[in-house]
């Protein structure tokens, strides 16, 4: 088991990232307190009493027999002057142990019989491992209910009314058998948690198929799980400048019968982003195999998804992706009724045929074909889990290229038209103070104190986070979402899920110059997806709050109308946490 990296400053009380890492300096506070027999512990004044108490109570419940015989046998017989045990024994939980790579070589003896002794696993196995558990079988039928949004929101650990939500979900659930018998699948994500990822693979019963991974985080653990887990496949993308993210967070599932279904997600593969934070996910309806021999064009949905994914795909320039793209290819993708939105690096210009291909320009060359004309007074809400540097005024790259792309609509050019007003929901300090984590709920915002004071305008557009309808308002929002709606007429034009912050390297900047056509440059991959009335429902727009003719309201993650900040919010920071 490895070191915790952030050492003596971690704040973390998770209680899967201490299965994971080390701590030497609870460890040794730990044990002296199992070696004095009182139950109390001696925490240096250095330290903050508070969270110290709080994680000392975590490692109580999660390693208490392997402290006591660590001691024991680091203590002589008779003997009570012996120094207790540095780095007690953990018993990590089964899966992640039987998937460890090169940091979890060191496991005991001890520890090796009692695993092979746990090969089979219980419920109350999976129960120990995943904080929220759903009856397995039941995910086919969730998903059709879901129709026609197919859009969810990850189950919270710490509230219970999420759990039984028909539009929360788990991560066990996209893995369920009644979605079908997945044979092999591919994982893009930024960050991935190789033993926690592979344990639910475990649980699903499908730990030795085929995994393709494909990951934007350094992770020492990924770079020799081949040696340990043949089946696994892990590429670390390259990009193209230092500052550059592969940020998307896509899934690709191949079953035996040779469908494929596709999910589009907000959250990292770690246990943290799928614990107390709102995350959001788009679920592919089953995309069957077409008949052999069908024609080349074949299978695809009036949103032309299954173009834009593949082309997107064949942006990372992998040979290990040719065989999904065939698949792709060869795939019934009819069904679709979302636009695939993608961003990769590089410079883009408008062409004839796709007009603008990826990042902001390519939701406005969308949204001018297809979304209903709106009226200039409604606003663009954006909302995501940081922000980039936005420029010296709103209007510096906020107005110039992000909103007028998002403002575009198919109204009859000539139209004289004015910038309608941007709003941005971001938790405030008090949002995060009040959060499920308390301040550590913050931990998945990291939005600096460099940045915002940068640009102070940013707090005249800013809005509270506030969810108590999905019962979320105290889980911090790690999902990434702009729309733009009518609380009047009580309607959505239409809604956007992605991986992609509020941010130039997410969405792109154009580089103006007169002498040539504007060209779009963007610095990482993201991924998501926009849902557009015509194409999902046959209408103008989205019911908003209740349902419409039988039509079930859009389900917006967070509560309207918004809350802007008052005179003393503030936007919380994540320097909060680094004093």
């Amino acid at each position: 088991m490895q070191e915790c990296p952030y050492a003596e400053k971690c704040y973390r009380k998770n209680p899967i990232h201490f299965k994971e890492y080390k701590h030497a300096h609870l460890d040794a506070i730990y044990s002296k307190g199992f070696a004095a027999g009182s139950g109390e512990y001696d925490i240096p004044s250095k330290y903050s009493n508070e969270l110290i108490n709080q994680q000392l109570k975590l490692l109580e419940k999660l390693f208490p027999k392997a402290v006591k015989e660590s001691i024991a046998q680091e203590k002589p017989a008779k003997s009570s002057t012996a120094a207790p045990a540095a780095n007690p024994v953990r018993r990590e939980p089964p899966t992640v142990a039987a998937t460890a790579s090169t940091s979890r070589a060191a496991s005991t003896s001890q520890d090796n019989s009692n695993l092979a002794k746990k090969q089979k696993l219980s419920e109350r196995n999976i129960r120990d491992y995943i904080p929220v558990v759903v009856e397995k079988g039941r995910m086919a039928a969730k998903l059709q209910r879901a129709a026609p949004y197919n859009m969810f929101l990850t189950a919270i650990t710490d509230s219970k009314p999420t759990h039984n939500e028909p539009l929360s979900i788990t991560l066990q659930e996209i893995l369920d058998e009644s979605l079908g018998k997945i044979e092999s699948s591919v994982q893009i994500n930024f960050m991935i948690d190789i033993g926690w990822l592979l344990g639910h693979y475990y649980f699903a019963g499908i730990l030795d198929k085929p995994l393709l991974v494909l990951y934007g985080d350094e992770s020492p653990e990924l770079l020799s799980i081949g040696k340990f887990k043949p089946q696994v496949t892990a590429i670390k993308v390259k990009m193209p400048t230092p500052f550059a993210t592969s940020h998307t967070k896509l899934m690709l599932l191949g079953y035996e019968d040779g469908a494929t279904r596709v999910v589009i997600s907000t959250a990292n593969l770690y246990e943290d982003d799928w614990h107390n934070r709102t995350q959001g996910l788009w679920i592919s309806p089953l995309l069957p195999a077409l008949p052999e021999g069908a024609d080349t064009t074949a299978g695809e949905s009036p949103t032309g998804f299954k173009q834009d994914l593949m082309l997107y795909l064949v942006e990372y320039k992998l040979p290990q992706l040719q065989p999904w793209i065939a698949r792709l290819r060869k795939s019934d993708c009819s069904a679709v009724n979302v636009f695939f939105i993608g961003s990769v690096p590089g410079g883009h210009r408008e062409s004839a045929v796709r007009g603008h291909p990826w990042g902001c320009a390519r939701l406005g060359s969308l949204l001018s074909k297809h979304a209903t004309p709106i009226d200039d007074r409604i606003p663009v809400v954006c909302q995501s889990s940081s922000i980039g540097s936005l420029g010296v005024n709103v209007q510096a790259w906020i107005q110039q290229d992000f909103v007028n792309n998002l403002r575009k609509d198919s109204s009859p050019a000539g139209r004289l038209r004015q910038l309608p007003a941007f709003k941005m929901i971001y938790p405030s300090f008090g949002n995060v103070s009040r959060s499920h984590d308390g301040m550590l709920g913050g931990g998945c915002l990291p939005y600096g104190k460099n940045t915002n004071d940068k640009q102070p305008w940013l707090k005249n557009h800013l809005q509270q986070w506030k969810s108590a309808d999905r019962h979320r308002s105290q889980a911090m929002p790690h999902i990434k979402s702009y729309t733009r709606y009518n609380l009047e007429e009580q309607c959505v034009y239409w809604f956007v899920l992605t991986s992609a912050n509020l941010s130039k390297a997410a969405w792109g900047s154009f580089n103006k110059n007169n002498n040539i056509q504007p060209c779009l440059r963007i610095a990482n991959y993201e991924a998501g997806v926009l849902f557009l009335p015509r194409f999902v429902l046959g209408e103008e727009t989205f019911p908003l709050g209740h349902e419409r003719d039988g039509v079930p309201a859009f389900p917006l993650p967070y509560d309207v109308p918004l809350t802007p900040y008052g005179p003393d919010d503030t936007p919380f920071l994540m320097d909060y946490l680094q004093g």
